[in-house]
């Protein structure tokens, strides 16, 4: 039986490409909102803009944690964030094969990582799950996951590379059901797994039931108090939402239109905003190449490469090409 109750409306979007530093984001990577809906933003871009911005859904603007760097407290390419029970943030750096954890005012209180395959030791961490002091790393170039304890002490790990099952390949994000299964992203299989919070192998899913489009290339995933499953569908470019049961519920290729902050940049920049004045905006293309189609039309998702939710509903999808997360209420 396919569910039918449930729809996702466009409210907004958030964000443009900064180089400088300061109000945007440059290649973001992750996001997360934190439980007063203050949403964090994860930018690998280069210079001013390595680190994680932090912004309201009202379009405030209220800084950035981290710097670009390898010491203590620095990034080089942030990949995922988690917050733990007391709002600390941690930081997955895939470059750095380190996680990194800041208090709730933003400053540095420890790292914790080193590059290897061995127990312990990461090969491009991708994604991060924070339940019951336990923190999940998925550890993508080894095709594993791996828990520890908030201080960094390793407990146990799962996966190896494969194609089905209990094996991974590539997983990249990762989340948790409301009775603690966790859910991955198994990237490199194009598919989403449902697992034990120890690592026993439940289910997955390749395309949802009533759906019309298999999954390619998933992201990252997240899970309402519903059990609702909103996946970031990278290789299609969209956001696709499932229930619990695997039943196909909705899907989005993106709606936005120009946000206040690039109409304020436009107002303080004559020049650009003359040239604005000549776009043409495009809705059909000469290509059936998904990623292209993005790039041309604006409103799409370029990319998406995360989803988080909000306690009210609302549903953000980061674009990492467009430099831009798009928000979607629960209808």
């Amino acid at each position: 039986m396919v569910a039918t109750k449930f729809r996702l409306e466009y409210s907004s979007n958030i964000g443009f490409a900064t180089d400088q530093g300061g109000r945007g984001f440059q290649l973001p990577a992750h996001m997360a909102v934190r439980s007063d809906n203050r949403i964090f933003v994860a930018s690998r871009g280069r210079g001013p803009t390595v680190g994680v911005q932090m912004v309201s859904r009202e379009f405030e603007f209220f800084g950035k944690i981290g710097s670009q760097g390898k010491s203590l407290g620095q990034m080089i390419e942030p990949s995922a964030i988690a917050f733990d029970a007391n709002e600390n943030l941690y930081v997955a750096d895939e470059k750095l094969n380190r996680i990194t954890r800041f208090d709730y005012e933003g400053e540095v209180i420890d790292s914790w990582g080193q590059s290897g395959s061995e127990p312990g030791q990461f090969n491009h961490p991708s994604g991060l799950l924070i339940q019951d002091d336990v923190v999940f790393v998925s550890d993508a170039l080894n095709h594993r996951i791996q828990k520890y304890t908030l201080n960094g002490d390793f407990i146990e790990q799962w996966g190896d590379q494969g194609l089905d099952g209990e094996t991974l390949k590539n997983p990249w994000g990762i989340t948790c059901a409301n009775n603690g299964d966790v859910f991955v992203a198994d990237w490199g299989n194009d598919r989403v797994v449902r697992f034990t919070e120890n690592g026993k192998f439940i289910s997955d899913i390749r395309k949802g039931e009533g759906g019309d489009l298999s999954l390619n290339r998933p992201a990252d995933v997240a899970v309402d108090k519903d059990d609702n499953l909103f996946i970031a569908d990278w290789g299609n470019q969209v956001l696709q939402v499932f229930d619990g049961d695997g039943n196909f519920l909705d899907i989005k290729r993106g709606e936005a239109d120009l946000n206040p902050w690039a109409l304020q940049y436009f107002e303080s920049q004559q020049d650009e905003k003359q040239a604005r004045s000549s776009y043409v905006p495009i809705f059909e293309t000469d290509t059936e190449d998904v990623r292209e189609i993005s790039a041309r039309i604006e409103p799409f998702f370029w990319d998406p490469c995360s989803v988080a939710l909000d306690g009210d509903g609302g549903v953000y999808v980061l674009e990492t090409c467009r430099h831009r997360f798009q928000i979607f209420d629960t209808i």
